[in-house]
């Protein structure tokens, strides 16, 4: 974590709150209780063992990470028709990043976003990622270590930082399958600044996209087609709920307000 000093004010422990203090491999809590950090990336899971959906796709993701892009990018245009790298570029568009934005980004995957978001936001500014699935933050690790993302291990429902800790958070696939996505999505907001820029979304085929086999085989492929958006939380303004991936997904822009 050296080059990533900066992390370890922002970082809690995701149970209590309380401060940590490196010591070594360790993060360590003011009562004794200690995390640790695993080539360099800091585990703070909470609960340590994961229950429900969060603990089924867990398992799936860390098996399923060295070959995740090949897959949706293959697979994805087969199925829709979109080039992917093109609609990726478009998503992060919408968010409205600028030059100097500190950013959390909740469930990378093997980092497909990092580095169209490094390209708004510049080199020098504060760049956190976490995900649930190690194998995940792996990939990362393997395939943007230049971008110097600060990975973290760890639940999106127990996001082990500080308050307001940054200006923006983007969440992109995941949180239809999450146990507790409800919860993610308050500490979403409690971990952005007031004012700044709160984004989420996942796949969920609009009205305008046609029945037939490939919807099906979509909704068998990955079942967070069939679960419904978790209602939008409490604390945001100028909400934007708009339609991406040629209707397959949704993304929903707010920014964190005052009260």
């Amino acid at each position: 974590m050296s080059q990533d000093s900066w992390l370890l004010e922002v970082l809690r422990c995701p149970q209590t709150h309380d401060l940590l203090q490196q010591k070594g491999d360790l993060l360590i809590r003011p009562d004794g209780q200690s995390y640790p950090i695993i080539r360099g990336i800091p585990s703070l899971v909470f609960p340590a063992a994961s229950v429900g959906e969060d603990a089924k796709w867990q398992r799936f993701y860390d098996w399923y990470a060295p070959i995740y892009d090949f897959n949706e990018r293959f697979l994805g245009h087969i199925l829709t028709g979109l080039d992917i790298p093109k609609e990726r570029v478009q998503l992060i568009s919408l968010l409205g990043l600028k030059r100097g934005t500190s950013i959390l980004e909740v469930s990378p995957g093997p980092g497909v976003y990092q580095k169209l978001i490094r390209g708004h936001i510049g080199n020098q500014a504060r760049y956190a990622a976490v995900d649930l699935s190690m194998g995940m933050l792996n990939q990362c690790q393997k395939r943007n270590q230049e971008l110097n993302v600060a990975l973290v291990h760890a639940n999106a429902s127990h996001l082990p930082f500080a308050d307001e800790s940054f200006d923006a958070l983007f969440h992109f696939g995941g949180v239809n399958l999450f146990d507790e996505p409800e919860g993610a999505l308050a500490e979403f907001v409690r971990v952005v600044r007031t004012g700044g820029i709160v984004s989420w979304g996942d796949e969920g085929s609009s009205s305008s996209i046609p029945d037939g086999w490939k919807k099906r085989f979509l909704t068998r492929m990955n079942p967070g087609y069939l679960k419904p958006r978790p209602p939008i939380p409490k604390g945001l303004s100028n909400i934007k709920q708009l339609e991406v991936s040629g209707g397959y997904g949704y993304l929903i822009i707010g920014n964190k307000s005052t009260s």
